[in-house]
């Protein structure tokens, strides 16, 4: 399994909201356009064949990162993460298709 970060910057509302079901059904949102897919390759090409067949390439930016293994994560600010969830643990606790 390897983990991707998916993020959008969406300008129209109904491509936003579709953007945001698709991800939601398959992967776990830290931020409010940022989601992390735990997955094999094949299932990041097809979460990014549902998010590009919604998404107008001319208006809006679709961006989808390979997370390196055992990569630290850092963050500032508000817990992006639900009290008890530690990031090296998201494999075991979010099964994500």
């Amino acid at each position: 399994m390897t983990e991707y970060v998916f993020c959008y910057d969406i300008s129209d509302a109904k491509r936003l909201r579709k953007a945001a079901k698709i991800l939601q059904g398959q992967a776990l949102r830290i931020q409010k356009s940022v989601y992390l897919l735990v997955g094999t390759p094949t299932t990041m090409r097809r979460c990014w064949q549902q998010l590009s067949d919604c998404v107008d390439a001319q208006k809006d930016d679709l961006c989808c990162y390979t997370i390196p293994v055992r990569s630290p994560m850092q963050s500032l600010g508000a817990n992006v993460l639900q009290e008890g969830i530690v990031w090296s643990g998201l494999m075991e606790k979010h099964k994500i298709r």
